[in-house]
This record gives structure tokens, C-alpha cells and sequence, in this order.
């Protein structure tokens, strides 16, 4: 069976990618901290689309 629509990581694996708590992401997750990631909340759970991640990573990126 083909997902339909963009596929969702949970609040563990988006931490992993990033070498982050789960704690850290759920603050920026929930505007606590700054920058925003965007989430998707379904229930009691968020979910985060990989090209939300992606958006958040650039803003975060520095110039040099």
C-alpha cells in the first residue's frame, strides 16, 4: 500500500536525526524556544513532516 501524503517522523525519530532531547524539539515544537519548528499534533501525539525539519535546519543555519 502507497502512503498517502507526506509521510510523518515522531518527536523520537526527528530527535535523532538531529542529536537532540526529545525535550529540546517538544520546547521548539511548542514555540517555547525560538526558532519554531513546525508540527503536526494529532491527539496527544506530534508528528513533524521531513520538510519541515529541513525549513527549520536552514533558519537555524549561520552564516559564516
Amino acid at each position: 500500500m502507497t502512503p498517502v501524503g507526506p509521510v510523518l517522523l515522531t518527536v523520537s525519530e526527528v530527535a535523532k536525526m538531529l542529536k537532540m532531547s526529545e525535550g529540546w524539539l517538544r520546547d521548539h515544537a511548542s514555540g517555547r524556544r525560538r526558532p519554531v519548528i513546525v508540527s503536526v499534533k494529532l491527539g496527544k501525539s506530534v508528528r513533524f513532516r521531513a520538510n519541515d525539519v529541513e525549513r527549520f535546519l536552514e533558519e537555524c543555519t549561520r552564516a559564516t
